[in-house]
């Protein structure tokens, strides 16, 4: 029982670390795109913008993950992923 729980805080904690990242990542290339608009800062800022997407994207696979686990947890059965709901038997 418990580990179950444990599992679900840990996505939970995962998805939270991700989108701060995600959010740092994008805070970042505003700050660069404020400051230059050369060549090189382009290239930077797109590179935060890839990181920070990258970052959103494990944030939502954590949160599925854990709701995932809740389900499983409190009898839902049945769920929303990225993919769309997903029941029990598909586990």
């Amino acid at each position: 029982m418990a580990v179950i729980r444990s599992l679900i805080a840990r996505r939970k904690a995962e998805a939270t670390r991700h989108q701060e990242a995600a959010d740092e990542h994008r805070a970042a290339a505003e700050a660069l795109r404020a400051v230059d608009t050369g060549p090189l800062a382009a290239a930077l800022i797109r590179n935060r913008e890839a990181a920070a997407d990258r970052a959103q994207e494990r944030a939502a696979e954590q949160r599925a993950a854990a709701d995932l686990l809740a389900a499983a947890w409190d009898g839902r059965g049945i769920t929303n992923t990225p993919d769309g709901p997903v029941t029990t038997e598909e586990w």
